[in-house]
């Protein structure tokens, strides 16, 4: 149940509560890591209202008509979760606070407070470690606030690229939120390529998932790629949005080479090669092979002469379960080797790309059961508790299913489709659902948890 938080100014140092929690002899209220002591009334009228002495809500910094859930554990009343979300790119004006990102930090903000968290944005100079308070913002009906909140209970990593998550400083504030002061941070960091790849290619589960895949190859195994599978796609490693992406195809009855890529005035080339070496003397010449992929290039199905793969969002749930919570399908624009919706790619729903294939698949089936599969591995592996992950997925002419990426921090320009929108709020209530999660494992260690929901 979601309760209303009213502060008041007659009594100090207490509580009042509605007459359900009355059977719990209550000595301590908690707010994120802020704890004190408090003496414990009930009331009869509202049963969804929980009133505070002024200097209570002072101390703990907890704002009046904020609704929240309540759990009773061992004579204290927990308020929460109290969900922080650590990012960056914070600008001066408090219309957009976070510039163009304000109106999705204020989606996941409204999404986060319809299921009992209260949530807020912040960044690194917004912690008082000395203090344990972060000057956070977040958003109601009149717009964006910014406020004083202890530290939380957990933390929702959206930093926005690899370039801030790997600098120092961004590293050194997330090892003292989890080492120093015990609160679980979801999705640590961005994944790269060659991890996920290493780690499901040795399990026999996923690895048949994998296209065959050459890190920091040189050219001769480029060419020895080349010569298998007739189309090759060379990838950067730590790459996104498809950047940095070259896809060859090698033609042996002209015994020449094509490659199809974005230049950087974003438009569209494809250029004939007599050689591979060519390319890389002329294309490719600034660039270096050593953090790039080499991967082999799938025959894709096809939407009207053009390829189709899928991104599908996972979320865990609140028993921490990993859930498909969206797919989609996504239509490679014209002369594009990818189908990232900048590229001119189009997002389809997968009974729409049925329809249009004019038979009916098991896509969907298969594909769920391709990603958690492949969810439950990489969480089993890698470090970190991870919340979400976006994939890429594609299937080939004769049905069979192959995984091209996996994000930690998807992208979710699918949710642009009018007939995904009810999947765009599941996966962001999904985020706060493991956050609770997260809250009682490291409050009430979850495999022994005996509490009362109230």
């Amino acid at each position: 149940m979601i309760y209303e938080i009213h502060i008041i100014q007659k009594l100090q140092n207490s509580v009042i509560l509605p007459k359900q929690f009355h059977s719990n002899a209550i000595q301590t209220i908690q707010y994120g890591s802020s704890k004190e002591k408090c003496l414990c009334f009930f009331h009869e009228k509202e049963t969804t209202t929980i009133y505070l002495s002024q200097d209570l809500a002072i101390k703990m910094h907890i704002q009046n008509g904020f609704k929240v859930k309540a759990f009773i554990h061992q004579q204290q009343l927990i308020l929460g979760p109290l969900v922080g979300i650590f990012t960056a790119g914070f600008v001066k004006s408090l219309l957009r606070p976070i510039g163009n990102r304000s109106i999705f930090f204020s989606k996941l903000i409204e999404s986060g407070k319809s299921l009992g968290a209260i949530v807020f944005v912040f960044g690194s100079h917004q912690i008082n470690w000395e203090n344990k308070t972060i000057t956070g913002y977040t958003f109601n009906e009149q717009g964006w606030l910014k406020a004083l909140f202890p530290f939380p209970n957990v933390i929702y990593n959206r930093l926005p690229n690899r370039k801030i998550e790997n600098l120092h400083l961004i590293q050194h504030i997330k090892n003292r939120f989890i080492k120093e002061n015990h609160i679980p941070l979801f999705n640590p960091g961005f994944f790269n390529k060659w991890d996920v790849f290493e780690i499901l290619s040795k399990d026999k589960k996923t690895k048949d998932y994998l296209p065959e895949s050459i890190y920091s190859p040189n050219k001769k195994e480029i060419m020895t790629l080349l010569n298998k599978h007739q189309s090759v796609f060379l990838k950067p490693a730590n790459g996104s949005l498809g950047l940095g992406v070259y896809k060859l195809i090698y033609l042996k009855d002209e015994n020449a080479l094509y490659c199809r890529y974005i230049d950087d005035k974003n438009k569209k080339r494809l250029i004939k090669y007599p050689s591979l070496e060519t390319f890389f003397n002329y294309t490719f010449k600034h660039r270096s092979l050593e953090h790039y992929i080499a991967q082999q290039g799938i025959k894709l199905i096809q939407c009207n002469g053009n390829p189709i793969d899928f991104r599908v969002h996972v979320n865990k749930n609140q028993s921490g379960k990993w859930i498909v919570t969206a797919m989609a399908a996504k239509v490679a624009g014209k002369g594009s080797i990818t189908t990232h919706i900048k590229n001119g790619g189009i997002i389809r729903t997968i009974s729409e790309i049925e329809k249009d294939m004019n038979k009916s698949t098991q896509l969907k089936k298969m594909i769920k059961k391709t990603v958690l599969t492949i969810s439950e591995v990489l969480d089993a592996k890698m470090n970190g508790s991870i919340g979400e992950i976006g994939f890429d997925l594609g299937m080939d002419r004769s049905g069979k299913i192959w995984i091209f990426e996996a994000n930690s921090k998807p992208g979710r320009s699918i949710f642009d489709h009018h007939a995904l929108q009810k999947e765009d709020r599941l996966t962001r209530e999904y985020i706060f659902e493991y956050a609770e999660y997260l809250m009682k494992k490291a409050l009430f260690f979850l495999k022994e948890l005996h509490y009362e929901k109230v």
